[in-house]
C-alpha cells in the first residue's frame, strides 16, 4: 500500500519497478507485447517529473551508467560516464531502444539451475 506521507515518491518507485519488471519480462519472453507497458510507465515518470519540477533517476544501467528523466528538456537521458557519452531520447526512441535490448537495468536475470 502506498504511504500517505509521500504518495508521489511511492508511486514513482512503483512505476520504476513496473518498468524494470516489463524490461526483464521482455528479456525472458521477447514474444510478449510490452510496448504499452513501457509507454505507460515512462509516461507516468514523465508526468511526475513535470509535476515535481525535478529530474528523476529512473534506474542504473548495466554495466555502468544511469537513465534519467530531465524535466526541463522533457527527454530521457542515458548517461554513460565510463565512456563519456550522454544520449538524449524521446519517450518513443527510448521504448524502441529498450525493445532492442539497449540500456538494460543493472538487475541481472539468473536462470534457475
Amino acid at each position: 500500500m502506498l504511504s500517505l506521507n509521500h504518495p508521489t515518491m511511492d508511486a514513482i518507485s512503483l512505476t520504476k519497478n513496473q518498468l524494470i519488471q516489463a524490461i526483464v519480462q521482455h528479456q525472458t519472453k521477447p514474444y510478449l507485447p510490452i510496448w504499452g507497458e513501457l509507454f505507460t510507465a515512462l509516461r507516468e515518470i514523465q508526468k511526475a517529473g513535470q509535476h515535481s519540477r525535478k529530474n528523476i533517476h529512473v534506474y542504473s544501467i548495466e554495466p555502468t551508467g544511469n537513465l534519467w528523466y530531465l524535466y526541463l528538456e522533457n527527454v530521457f537521458s542515458v548517461d554513460l560516464p565510463g565512456m563519456g557519452i550522454t544520449i538524449s531520447l524521446t519517450q518513443e526512441q527510448l521504448i524502441d531502444a529498450l525493445l532492442k535490448g539497449s540500456f538494460q537495468p543493472t538487475l541481472s536475470i539468473t536462470e534457475p539451475s
